[in-house]
């Protein structure tokens, strides 16, 4: 999973964001909070007064023993009298109003003009019209059961909101007079005040606070975050970002890059410590750029030296090859005269002996020659197309006298024509090696088995014996320079330890591939390829 990367601005202002936003949220969702209680408790307290305002009226009347009230009044009109208690005057009949026809009356003239409005209602009423709701029925249950002395509610009715507030009324020695029923004693509730007062202005007015509430605490929330957005880019992102610049530079390579921070805190001491750093560095590479010139100029006179050396030393394994082989080829033709003229078997021993020892004196000049040539990189290269099968089947021609002195066989699986882009004498030179070593090797009688693998793009040549084999350690170096295997039956290496080094610069100089693997005491098999084309 690819790891999300986001610079330390944006952290930093996330952070921010992360930490304001919930303090800030909690302190607004507070306030809205106590803002609704507030509104609450003012409804609260507003329903208590008009209680309290009501019951002290009705206790005055209670108090009077009722009203009179002239029945051809205004007032007196639509009310249900229970009892039938007049008084008959010069102005006429008055009527006796009861607390609770006094409260109804009340509650009807404040209905009227939209303020509130409050009945009475009681379990048992003597009127049916104070006939308790739900509500109110469970509220005269709790005044008697639990003891509360009020209770209310907020509730809808015709699609209005309203606050219905509810207190018990109790029975004093004045209210027998008229409630003498055997449910009615003294200090008994006799029923309930409810109050209900419209809710909508305050629900309205508590709604306008809450988004004020809301519209100031986003804008408080944005002027911070962005007030402290501007200061962290000021203070803390624009120097950070100096300081950027600066390492950006130095990794250029530019020593020379100073940093100025002015912020008075600890990134103005890092600035500094980074401009020492860079006046170090500076000095530092001045005396390593005097060290290295000194060092390479060191370096280049003792190179030139070594190449004067190498050249010199070329030269002289070239000219002793080339000078060594003239007469050395001459005094084995001389030899070989001998040999045939001689009649003397010990004579012709002695002969044999030196012609052996001269072959392998002149072997070892050729591959001095050869490996001389090709470290100092003055081989000539001629590149022709040539069958690579014709090649191997003239190459086990020429070594087949070998073969046959030792008893060996060479099987050769020709694949048909194989045209590649070589170099015919070098090429050549790297089979005669590796089958003469396959001969020299092999167990008598045993095979020698050449294959070529061709492909698309290269061949691949293999040739294996049937011998001693090569051990793990010596696999590891028979293509190093001086480096050899021991013969069959002996412990003593032969050869110069050119050959396969030889091999290897020649197959390499092909932009081909040439390694071997062995069975110890069974098989070594050596193989290497050849692009078909040159690049």
């Amino acid at each position: 999973m690819k790891k999300l990367r986001i610079s330390l601005q944006w952290k930093f202002f996330l952070c921010i964001v992360l930490i304001i936003i919930p303090i800030l949220g909690v302190i607004f969702t507070w306030a809205g909070i106590q803002s609704g209680k507030q509104a609450n408790d003012q409804v609260v307290n507003q329903a208590r007064i008009l209680s309290r305002q009501i019951i002290l009226t009705r206790q005055w009347i209670t108090d009077c023993g009722g009203v009179f009230v002239n029945r051809q009044s205004q007032g007196a009109k639509d009310v249900m009298y229970l009892f039938d208690d007049t008084l008959q005057t010069a102005r006429g009949a008055y009527q006796r109003f009861t607390p609770s026809m006094v409260t109804r009356k009340l509650s009807q003239y404040s209905t009227r003009q939209d303020l509130y409005r409050f009945r009475l209602a009681g379990l048992n009423p003597l009127n049916p019209e104070n006939k308790p709701d739900g509500f109110e029925r469970e509220a005269l249950n709790l005044f008697r059961t639990k003891g509360l002395r009020e209770t209310f509610r907020f509730e809808h009715s015709n699609g209005q909101p309203y606050f219905q507030y509810m207190v018990p009324l109790f029975m004093e020695q004045k209210c027998l007079k008229c409630h003498n029923r055997q449910e009615d004693s003294l200090n008994s509730i006799g029923g309930g005040l409810s109050v209900f007062l419209p809710v909508d202005e305050m629900l309205s007015s508590t709604r306008k606070t809450h988004l004020k509430l809301a519209a100031s605490g986003t804008a408080l929330i944005f002027i911070t975050i962005l007030s402290l957005f501007v200061l962290t880019r000021r203070f803390v992102i624009k120097p950070l970002k100096k300081l950027e610049d600066m390492t950006d530079e130095i990794s250029r390579g530019n020593l020379d890059a100073r940093v100025n921070i002015e912020t008075g805190d600890e990134l103005e001491k890092l600035g500094q410590r980074f401009n020492s750093m860079a006046q170090s560095l500076s000095r530092g590479r001045g005396h390593m750029e005097e060290k290295i010139v000194q060092a390479t100029q060191e370096l280049s006179d003792a190179n030139r030296e070594l190449q004067t050396l190498d050249k010199l030393k070329s030269d002289f394994l070239a000219n002793m090859s080339h000078e060594l082989r003239t007469p050395l080829t001459v005094v084995r033709g001389g030899i070989d005269y001998l040999n045939r003229t001689i009649k003397k078997e010990d004579n012709r021993n002695y002969l044999e002996i030196i012609d052996k020892n001269l072959a392998r004196l002149i072997h070892l000049v050729s591959d001095l020659f050869d490996f001389t040539k090709i470290e100092a990189r003055t081989i000539e290269w001629s590149f022709d197309q040539v069958n690579l099968s014709v090649l191997i089947e003239e190459v086990i021609e020429i070594i087949s006298p070998l073969s046959i002195d030792k008893k060996v066989a060479i099987r050769y699986e020709n694949p048909g024509d194989v045209l590649v882009e070589l170099d015919l004498e070098r090429i050549e030179q790297v089979l005669v090696n590796l089958i003469e070593n396959a001969i020299k090797f092999s167990d008598p009688a045993s095979t020698i088995q050449i294959r070529v693998v061709e492909d698309p793009a290269y061949v691949k040549v293999s040739v294996k014996d049937r011998g001693m084999g090569i051990s793990e350690e010596n696999l590891k170096t028979i293509f190093d320079k001086f480096s050899s295997v021991p013969s069959a039956g002996v412990n003593k290496p032969e050869g110069t330890g050119l050959g396969l080094a030889i091999c290897k610069a020649i197959v390499e100089g092909h932009n081909g591939k040439i390694w071997a693997d062995s069975v110890q005491g069974e098989s070594s098999t050596f193989y290497f390829t050849l692009l078909k084309k040159r690049p």
